[in-house]
């Protein structure tokens, strides 16, 4: 029963992580470092891997000595490279998941391929703002009649539910933030993340997340670090008073704000 519900949430995450991109690095028997081929294929994926963000690692034995001794040895695989990607300075989420699978999963036949971790990694897409589209996107904000503490007048920037995932109209709220930052140098912000829905804090509770995603968007585009900071504040500040009446409400809640922390 056991193996059964295991393997059960073994394909689970499987069909989860299908649509992230993995990196899978091999071992040779009892070792806990890469080997010679795998360390080759990872400068290879370093240099062709630019932009990434680390979400989970998975580590895996075969089937020789103790179910023991396994478990401990896949941690060790996973530790490992987890230090290799640190060195690095390949980007680490910070909600990075580490699972240690031991010999417990469906091994292949050829034991050479279950001596192995899965990186699974998505990339972090820069905004590419066009001539034409910062133009036609870009509303004329007055940062200079606000005062700190101020919420920039910018649209809403939204996410899909239970998700950091932007909404695909929110790019043009996005191009307008990042103009208005490379026009004023001097002024710095905070990045509020908002959810729906929820009235208690909870595992759901993605509002950090999401900040975050924005800062990394700005960061990728060119905006120094030193004049971001990101903030999450769940369903404590909605703009829709929860339970929200409708779809729209919801999605208008799922929201990033802009306050003006320097100028």
């Amino acid at each position: 029963m056991r193996i059964k519900q295991f393997l059960i949430l073994f394909f689970l995450n499987t069909m989860i992580l299908s649509a992230q991109d993995r990196l899978v690095l091999f071992f040779d028997f009892n070792k806990d470092v890469i080997n010679e081929k795998s360390n080759k294929e990872f400068s290879n994926w370093l240099e062709n891997s630019k932009d990434i963000e680390i979400l989970n690692i998975h580590g895996y034995c075969d089937s020789v000595d103790t179910n023991l001794y396994n478990k401990d040895l896949s941690i060790r695989r996973v530790n490992n490279v987890l230090s290799l990607l640190e060195l690095n300075k390949v980007q680490i989420n910070e909600n990075l998941k580490l699972s240690s699978f031991g010999e417990d999963f469906v091994q292949s036949k050829i034991q050479s391929e279950n001596r192995k971790v899965e990186v699974f990694f998505k990339t972090i897409l820069p905004i590419e703002i066009k001539k034409e589209e910062s133009k036609k996107a870009v509303i004329e904000v007055e940062v200079n009649k606000s005062e700190v503490g101020d919420l920039l007048k910018l649209e809403n920037i939204n996410f899909f539910n239970l998700s950091d995932i932007l909404l695909p109209e929110s790019k043009p709220a996005l191009v307008e933030l990042l103009s208005v930052l490379m026009k004023n140098k001097n002024v710095e912000i905070e990045i509020q993340g908002h959810i729906c829905c929820q009235t208690k804090e909870g595992k759901y509770d993605v509002s950090l997340a999401r900040a975050k995603k924005i800062y990394d968007i700005l960061v990728k585009n060119g905006i120094e670090k030193e004049r971001l900071s990101y903030n999450g504040f769940g369903s404590t500040r909605p703009i829709y008073l929860l339970p929200e009446k409708n779809e729209e409400e919801r999605i208008a809640n799922r929201r990033v704000e802009i306050m003006i922390v320097k100028k």
